[in-house]
């Protein structure tokens, strides 16, 4: 009877311990099964979103990729405007935009721009972006609420007077709260220039680059740049400026609001630097920027005088034919006097 009661007991072990490893069993099957599932269904999502554009904003709002990294498409930006709940201040494309997808970006900046508390739109190097493109995201920012503050139309060479054109709604009285415009190498002439001069006659621009437009024998269209009203900072670089050029610009210097001239890379030598320094001190310039201009030390003299009788926070000499011996002795010697 012993032996018959443990051989029961015994059986009975077994078939307990049967179910356990068959209960764990199932447990790690629906494990797997689950594991399985979500892959799938993450799969499927991350398709979904490929697909979609919305990918790369949807991985920058979860952490995976920095925020500047979705900035791959206008879709893409698109999708981060719409699913971003904090700011996005400040959007970048480059190479990417053509004029569909400009109106595709300005209906989002009318739908989501408010909440993004979007200020300034750069869209730099994109070929196949022409007037009927700018014109939308000019549409955009004269939007009642828009809080755009700067636009960046920089290297855009195929844009040529139609980017003149194109921004002329933005630069009446009060049109808009944009204050700064970027136009680098848009192909701009000194005939656009002074087209561009004369629409914002009554502008709030406070900050305008033409770095890089051929604008040589243009210096009274430049000069007429300079009396915008409020204007304070002038981006000349590389626009193969003449002395003749330069000397239109000093003389309308002192009847300006200008705080920030950059003239580098147009090669001013001691004479242009005369030019300058001849009207600095009447002036309201701040920073001068004269990099590159084929400058020797011996070429500073004037523009010494100029900050003797009217002292400016800034001078960058960079580039010139100058060691930077020189220039520490050049500035150093600007301290002494006053």
């Amino acid at each position: 009877e012993g032996e018959g009661e443990g051989e029961a007991t015994n059986g009975t072990s077994g078939k307990v311990k049967r179910r356990e490893i068959d209960g764990i069993g199932m447990v790690g099957a629906c494990l797997v099964l689950s594991l399985l599932v979500f892959v799938v269904l993450w799969i499927g999502a991350t398709i979904k979103f490929a697909l979609d554009g919305s990918l790369p904003a949807r991985l920058a709002l979860w952490g995976l990729l920095p925020e500047a990294y979705a900035a791959i498409s206008v879709t893409a930006v698109v999708a981060l405007l719409r699913l971003k709940q904090t700011e996005t201040p400040i959007i970048v494309l480059r190479n990417c935009v053509t004029d569909a997808g400009a109106k595709e970006l300005a209906e989002a900046i009318r739908l989501y721009g408010k909440k993004a508390d979007l200020q300034a739109i750069e869209l730099p190097h994109n070929p196949r972006l022409g007037e009927a493109g700018v014109c939308e995201i000019v549409a955009a920012a004269l939007l009642e609420g828009s809080n755009l503050q700067e636009l960046d139309f920089s290297y855009n060479p195929q844009l040529r007077s139609c980017i003149v054109d194109a921004l002329k709604p933005l630069l009446g009285p009060r049109a808009s709260k944009v204050n700064t415009l970027r136009l680098a190498d848009c192909g701009l002439t000194p005939a656009e220039v002074q087209k561009l001069a004369d629409n914002a006659a009554s502008s709030g621009l406070r900050t305008l680059d033409l770095s890089c437009n051929e604008l040589g024998g243009g210096g009274e269209a430049v000069a007429a740049v300079l009396e915008v009203p409020v204007l304070e900072e002038l981006t000349l670089t590389c626009c193969n400026l003449r002395l003749e050029d330069v000397e239109a610009i000093a003389a309308t210097l002192p009847y300006t609001s200008l705080k920030s001239l950059q003239l580098g890379g147009n090669k001013l030598k001691a004479a242009g630097v005369r030019a300058l320094a001849a009207h600095l001190p009447k002036s309201q310039i701040d920073e001068l920027g004269l990099e590159g201009n084929d400058l020797e030390a011996a070429d500073l003299g004037p523009l010494g005088s100029a900050w003797a009788r009217r002292p400016f926070s800034r001078v960058k000499l960079a580039g010139n034919r100058m060691a930077q011996e020189e220039v520490s002795a050049f500035v150093r010697t600007l301290k002494s006097i006053n």
